[in-house]
This record gives C-alpha cells, sequence and structure tokens, in this order.
C-alpha cells in the first residue's frame, strides 16, 4: 500500500473517531470565528475569513482557574474541521491524569492557495503577525489563560513544523515551548533535492505560467492567476506557487513572486540573487541560528522528531542537519527520529510524546 492510500485511510478513520469522540468530550470542543486583521493587507485580494478551533478542558465551566495554552499549527492544506480529532487526545490525557488541564487551540493556515507557512507576506498576508498577535491576543482576552511564556507551547508538523521552529525562534518572549514534527526544513542541498526543483521539479509548468502571464496586463493576469490556482491539479506546482510568494513575494504582478529558473537558448539560467531568497525560506539555517542564537537560549522546551521513512527526504536531511547545528552551538534541545514516514506517526507521537512533554515543562498556576 503506498504512502497516498495510508494517509488517506488514516484521516478516514481520524474523522470518524471524531464524530464519535467529541460526543463523548469531558471537556469542550468548539470553533471560534476570529478578525484576522494581520491578513487583510494582501495583494491576492482574499478576504481573511478565519477559525480556530478551542479545546477548554474539564474544569473550565465549574473553577476560576486559568491554564497553560498549547498552540498548534496546522500542515500544508490543513483545516481544523479536519483534524478535530486531535483536541480528543488532550481530552483523553486529561482524563487518564496523564497531564494536567490545558487549553488547546488550533489554528490553520490555509487559506485559497493552501500553504501561508506562517510568515509575512505583502502578497499572501502577514500570518506570522496572525498567529502572534491576532490569534494569541484574542485567546489570551476570551479565555483564562495564564498569560506567560512559559505557559504557552507552540507545537505542529510538516509546514506547521516549520512555523513552530521559525515563531519559537523569532518570539520566545510569547511561546517558552516549541515541538516540531517533520518540519519543513531544508539543508544545504536542500532547496536542489525537494520537489520544487529536483529532476526539473515543476520548471516548465511555471515558466508557461510566466510567459502567458507576462502576456496579460496587470488585472488580466491577476485574474488568469487565480483561475489557473483553481484549476490546479498537481500538487507540486500548487506548493510551489504559494512557497514563491510566501518567501520570494513580488506584488507588481502575477504570478507574485520572483521565479529564479529562466530558459535562455536552451539553456537552465539560475539567477543567484533569486535562488537565495527560495533558499532562505525552508534554509538559511546556520546565518539564523547566528542570529538568533539568544532567542533560542530563552526556550525552555525545543524539542524536533521526523521520521525516517519520510517521502520527502529533504526534510529528514533538513531535520538532522538543523539539529546537528544546535549541537555545535550549544542550543538544548532534543531531537528523534522515528520509524514512521510523513504522517503515519502522528497520532503516537502527540499522544505519548508532544503532549506529555509540553505539560512536564509547563509553568502552571500559582509555581
Amino acid at each position: 500500500m503506498n504512502i497516498k492510500m495510508r494517509l488517506l485511510l488514516l484521516i478516514i478513520s481520524l474523522i470518524a473517531f471524531t464524530a464519535n469522540a467529541q460526543e463523548n468530550l469531558n471537556g469542550k470542543w468548539l470553533v471560534e470565528n476570529i478578525a484576522a486583521a494581520s491578513l487583510k493587507k494582501n495583494a491576492l485580494g482574499y478576504v481573511p475569513d478565519k477559525q480556530v478551533g478551542v479545546y477548554l478542558p474539564p474544569s473550565y465551566f465549574s473553577s476560576k482557574k486559568n491554564y497553560p495554552v498549547v498552540y498548534f499549527l496546522e500542515g500544508y492544506g490543513g483545516r481544523i474541521d479536519e483534524s478535530a480529532y486531535v483536541a480528543t487526545l488532550v481530552d483523553s490525557l486529561i482524563k487518564k491524569n496523564q497531564i494536567p488541564e490545558m487549553i488547546f487551540i488550533q489554528i490553520s493556515g490555509d487559506y485559497s492557495f493552501r500553504g501561508s507557512f506562517y510568515v509575512n507576506s505583502p502578497v499572501t498576508g502577514n500570518w506570522e503577525d496572525f498567529v502572534v498577535k491576532d490569534v494569541t491576543n484574542f485567546v489570551d482576552t476570551h479565555y483564562r489563560t495564564i498569560s506567560d511564556s512559559e505557559s504557552r507551547a507552540i507545537v505542529g508538523m510538516s509546514m506547521g513544523g516549520f512555523g513552530v521552529l521559525n515563531l519559537a525562534m523569532l518570539h520566545p518572549d510569547i511561546y517558552a515551548l516549541a515541538y516540531a514534527m517533520s518540519p519543513g526544513l531544508f539543508d544545504e542541498e536542500g532547496l536542489a533535492n525537494c520537489q520544487i526543483f529536483r529532476d526539473g521539479g515543476t520548471i516548465d509548468p511555471i515558466l508557461s505560467l510566466i510567459t502567458k502571464l507576462d502576456k496579460l496586463s496587470t488585472e488580466e493576469a491577476h485574474k488568469e492567476y487565480l483561475k489557473y490556482v483553481g484549476e490546479i491539479k498537481d500538487w507540486n506546482i500548487e506548493f510551489t506557487l504559494a512557497y514563491g510568494m510566501a518567501f520570494a513575494p513580488n506584488t507588481k504582478k502575477a504570478p507574485y513572486f520572483d521565479y529564479p529558473v529562466s530558459i535562455v537558448n536552451g539553456d537552465t539560467i539560475v539567477e543567484k540573487d533569486k535562488w537565495e531568497k527560495w533558499e532562505r525560506g525552508f534554509g538559511g539555517l546556520e546565518e539564523e541560528l547566528t542570529s538568533y542564537k539568544n532567542n533560542l537560549n530563552k526556550l525552555k522546551l525545543l524539542s524536533i522528531d521526523c521520521g525516517y521513512n519520510d517521502v520527502f527526504k529533504w526534510i529528514v536531511d533538513g531535520s538532522v542537519f538543523y539539529a546537528n547545528l544546535l549541537r555545535d552551538n550549544k542550543i538544548s534541545h532534543s531531537f528523534e527520529l522515528n520509524q514512521g514516514d510523513h504522517g503515519s506517526m502522528f497520532v503516537y507521537q502527540m499522544y505519548h510524546k508532544v503532549l506529555p512533554t509540553v505539560a512536564a515543562g509547563f509553568k502552571y498556576e500559582n509555581e
């Protein structure tokens, strides 16, 4: 059975599990509409109608206690309605007295182009600010939280795992605990080895799209681009467009990014400055550690895991590379390579590793 089929069966079983389990929650799971002020200025023109999933622990409505908070960042294209089952994992651990009570918040980085990567971009909107400012402030304002960095954890998988490492590195004063699963990370060859450019990757269709859009007016190109995105059948092309708009944005004209590759007289030409923009998205890790070493040392918890059978081998290579950099720079962290692939160990890791580890590191009320 191939990985796509295994993942499909996993999703189907988890959706069925969610439908039954939520009726028997000891706590409460709800969906909140949230004003996404940070996303309103975007070149794509989409209206940011955002929601977050909120799990409240069993004693929330019968006490005046304040609680620590876990912020969970969804992966690429992930939606909170598809992963509501994660709240049942939290609830089960609390019911069995394996973790103390906590609030659990689910955040989706999904929009019309599916992947925001949780970074600020003039094209896609300020997704970093959405998480750090809009969501976190909303939660602290509307719920009884412990408003302390040591009582906030940020966790996530894949694109969400990248978001975890990036946001914790930039904002240790907001989130002092970070746990990233299968994070999008590049080693020195990661960009060349990932699906964007490996073996030609998506180069030909992207160049064809750019050529077509260049012949149109700015307004016509915008409309054609949105139509193209709505009809995409190739996940790799979709991912490439989203990645480019997040990390190499250009607001002047669709497709709204600086593409590093061109074909001239049959030869492939790579523009170094543009390539470096794309490389610094999931990469540039050595430079980041130099710039943000003090921030990383402020974290109370920094944990990373990934499956060595991940179909995206560049994620494994990037995670190992980053863990080695952390070790060489004497930054406290933990790193685990497990037997899974890109998603098969997710539920196990969340239940047996991520949530218990975060819970053990939290600062609780009156401590």
